[in-house]
């Protein structure tokens, strides 16, 4: 009976021991591979990380990217336009306080530009000397001095001692929308003559550069040898423009290419003559006055009311703003004007005396 449980009680634990005992791995931990001294990897059921995107993934996002943009756009164009239209409106400022400082001293405006030993009904082909601008005249009042002091008035702006003067581009007098303002030359008999460009013009008023660039059919305040002074202005100086944009490229029409239409501060140069732009009639040719005045129509030779950006004649307003160009007044204030200002308003403002009441604009 003691020999039968004692050898059954050896055989179970004979049993017990021939059994190893359970031990748990972690998860994921290597199994030692009998007789190879190397561990072989345990499979997971847990999946493996995925990498980059799926393709709707991908769509997705960039679709997200694309209303961003859309939306994002137009506001960084506006705030970069508005800023342009703010640093053009200061540009104007100084130069209108440049004219009211002009004024004050010799008790008128000065003249669009100076031309000796011509009539005031004299057409531009008789101008055969000087032609310093309205704008030569005002450096003293813009921190140009030094600038001014370099021009000799009794040598013709064409002279040798002034080409560095004469290309010289103003800040001031550059619109920060006018990409392509940069000196331009202009031919007389043969010659080129460098001339830093402007964003700006005087305002002829009504009637033609060439044929009448000293008798405006209705006069602004810069013509050639004006002396306008501001008592003078029946229409009212805050109804009165004295100073305009122009682009340096003017749209024409659709089916044309954008002209040159190049302005500058420095002189109306006796003898440069240039392309008028009129579709209608490629032989007709503008005169000096078109180089630092801008007029807004003419009855003869041909009629025509300018059009503001969508022009008709490279002696009118422009500018690379959307929908209309930044203007100054005589009462020195600064203005935007629309492209859809009738021209007809737009011809009355232009004009100091016409005694035609404009009322709001």
């Amino acid at each position: 009976m003691s020999t039968f449980r004692l050898s059954s009680l050896i055989g179970n634990q004979a049993m017990s021991s021939a059994v190893p005992p359970r031990i748990d791995r972690p998860e994921g931990a290597a199994t030692i591979v009998p007789g190879s001294g190397r561990s072989a990897p345990v499979q997971s059921n847990e999946p493996a990380d995925r990498q980059g995107f799926t393709i709707p993934e991908l769509v997705v996002s960039l679709l997200i990217i694309a209303v961003l943009l859309s939306i994002l756009l137009p506001v960084i164009l506006r705030a970069h336009e508005a800023a342009r239209r703010t640093q053009c409106q200061n540009n104007l400022k100084q130069i209108n306080l440049a004219f009211a400082n002009y004024h004050d001293i010799y008790n008128t405006f000065p003249p669009g530009y100076v031309s000796r030993d011509v009539q005031p009904t004299d057409a531009a082909d008789l101008e055969t000397g000087s032609g310093y601008a309205w704008g030569c005249l005002l450096l003293d009042y813009l921190d140009q001095t030094t600038l001014l002091a370099g021009i000799d008035f009794n040598l013709e702006p064409t002279d040798p001692l002034h080409y560095g003067i004469a290309s010289t581009v103003l800040p001031t007098w550059t619109c920060p929308t006018d990409e392509n303002r940069s000196a331009f030359d202009v031919d007389v008999a043969g010659q080129a003559v460098v001339l830093g460009s402007a964003s700006y013009v005087g305002c002829y008023g009504y009637g033609s550069l060439t044929t009448q660039p000293g008798a405006p059919t209705g006069p602004g305040i810069l013509y050639r040898n004006s002396h306008v002074p501001i008592f003078s202005i029946k229409d009212g100086s805050s109804n009165t423009i004295i100073v305009g944009e122009r682009a340096s490229r003017t749209i024409i029409s659709d089916d044309q290419l954008p002209i040159d239409a190049n302005a500058t501060w420095y002189a109306a140069i006796p003898g440069a003559f240039r392309p008028a732009g009129i579709p209608d009639h490629p032989d007709f040719w503008e005169g000096p006055a078109s180089l630092v005045l801008s007029t807004v129509g003419q009855d003869e030779p041909f009629p025509f009311d300018s059009l503001h950006n969508r022009t008709t004649h490279i002696g009118s307003f422009s500018s690379n703003h959307p929908d209309g160009f930044m203007a100054a007044f005589a009462d020195t204030s600064v203005r935007f004007l629309s492209d859809k200002l009738d021209p007809v308003v737009l011809r009355h403002l232009t004009q100091h005396s016409d005694g035609v009441p404009v009322g709001e604009f």
